[in-house]
């Protein structure tokens, strides 16, 4: 998934930001259980007030990625 979400981060890092949230790590460990995350890979797309948008869970592709961006970004 590396590459996808890298390639994805060129094209859109100056309208969204990135967070990468280790899970094996307190903090992530937190993260993980308050928004009710069993695996990863997970994609969690906030919209501007913090607010979950979408969730994705497993491998998923540029394009559906890109997609679900594109809404968000569409609804500033």
């Amino acid at each position: 998934m590396n590459p996808i979400v890298n390639g994805i981060r060129k094209s859109y890092g100056h309208k969204v930001n990135f967070v990468y949230v280790e899970m094996d790590h307190l903090g992530g460990k937190e993260r993980a259980r308050e928004e009710r995350i069993m695996g990863t890979p997970t994609f969690l797309f906030l919209d501007r007030a913090g607010e979950r948008a979408y969730l994705f869970q497993g491998a998923q592709s540029r394009e559906t990625l890109e997609k679900y961006l594109d809404i968000l970004l569409a609804q500033e």
